[in-house]
C-alpha cells in the first residue's frame, strides 16, 4: 500500500489552531502554536522563537525537532524522520484493519499508555483531534509525578 506525507497528518481545515494545545501548556518550553497534526494525535507546534517541536500524546513529552520551520520543512522529506515520528507502519494496518479517518479524526488509544491501556490495535479507535489532544493533556499533566507504575485511582476530565 502506497503511502503518503498525507496519509501520515490530517487537515487543520476546521481545527482550533490557536486553542487545540491549551491543555499541554503545563509542558510547553515556550508558547507555541500546532504547524502539522499527524493521524496518530499528535502534533508538531512551532515555538515563539521558530523551533518546532514534537507534542507526543502517547509519551506526554514535548522535544525540540528542528530551530526553524525551514529545516522543519527538510525533515519532513526524510525518511527515518517521517518513520520515527508518524508510524507509516501503524497507519496501513490502522487501515488494513478497516479503521477510515474523517475530516478532524486521528486514530486514537481509547485507553491512554500511561494508564495501563494495551500497545495493539484492539486499543485503537477513530477520535476527533481537538478530544483526542485534550484528554491526553490532561491526563499526563496529572500523572506527571507519579512514579512509574503508581496505582492510580482517579483522574479528572474537564
Amino acid at each position: 500500500m502506497a503511502i503518503t506525507l498525507n496519509d501520515l497528518t490530517i487537515s487543520a481545515h476546521g481545527v482550533d489552531m490557536d486553542s487545540i494545545l491549551d491543555d499541554w501548556i503545563w509542558a510547553m518550553p515556550e508558547p507555541m502554536r500546532p504547524v502539522l497534526l499527524t493521524a496518530l494525535g499528535d502534533a508538531f507546534a512551532q515555538g515563539q522563537s521558530g523551533a518546532v517541536y514534537f507534542v507526543d500524546a502517547a509519551s506526554g513529552e514535548i522535544r525540540a525537532v528542528a530551530d526553524d520551520g525551514a529545516t522543519f520543512q527538510g525533515l519532513l522529506r526524510d525518511a527515518r524522520f517521517v518513520t520515527e515520528h508518524m508510524q507509516p507502519a501503524r497507519i496501513v494496518a490502522h487501515r488494513r484493519a478497516g479503521l477510515e479517518l474523517a475530516a478532524q479524526q486521528v486514530y486514537g488509544r481509547r485507553t491512554p499508555l500511561v494508564l495501563g491501556g494495551a500497545d495493539d490495535i484492539d486499543n485503537v479507535e477513530v477520535t476527533d483531534v481537538t478530544v483526542h489532544l485534550s484528554i491526553h493533556g490532561q491526563v499526563h499533566e496529572q500523572v506527571r509525578d507519579l512514579p512509574d507504575g503508581a496505582p492510580i485511582s482517579a483522574i479528572r476530565i474537564r
